[in-house]
């Protein structure tokens, strides 16, 4: 009987534990994780001019490029918060980019777009916001982001 109650116990500690495990934060690499991104065929490969410098995707071509972050997520249940950090040694003169977050099916272009954040000088951290249905995946896409610009790291929330 002492046998029973003391694994009845320590059963419930662990059903305990497990349900109050805080949700975690995920974090990449902007270079780890991009995709370039275009919605017609592209004349020029910005594969051969994006760049990394420790982690970061940086655009080192001579036009703007669009930048595709796709964001895994174990769960669908409320906003997710995505923390997107700019690039830190740009050209000098900055010349400004927006980034939106998304949520989408992956079957077809319907998405909900969330919240769009302005990079308007060098190492700036932002966050979007965006509301993902049950079963969608989320991404960030920067755009027109100029020669010597580019992004460090996407952190966001579980």
């Amino acid at each position: 009987m002492k046998f029973q109650a003391a694994s009845l116990f320590l059963g419930i500690c662990l059903v305990l534990a497990v349900a109050s495990t805080p949700a975690h934060a995920r974090s990449v690499t902007a270079f780890g994780s991009f995709h370039a991104q275009s919605a017609t065929v592209l004349t020029d490969d910005p594969y051969t001019c994006i760049t990394e410098d420790n982690g970061a995707a940086v655009n080192n071509c001579t036009y703007n490029v669009n930048l595709y972050f796709d964001l895994p997520i174990d769960t669908t249940t409320g906003t997710q918060t995505i923390t997107v950090q700019g690039y830190w040694n740009g050209p000098g003169s900055f010349t400004s980019f927006n980034c939106d977050s998304y949520a989408y099916t992956g079957k077809s272009s319907d998405g909900i777009v969330g919240t769009q954040i302005t990079f308007s000088e060098t190492l700036k951290s932002l966050s979007t916001k965006v509301t993902p249905s049950s079963g969608d995946f989320i991404s960030v896409i920067c755009w027109d982001v100029p020669p010597g610009e580019g992004v460090a790291t996407l952190k966001w929330n579980q």
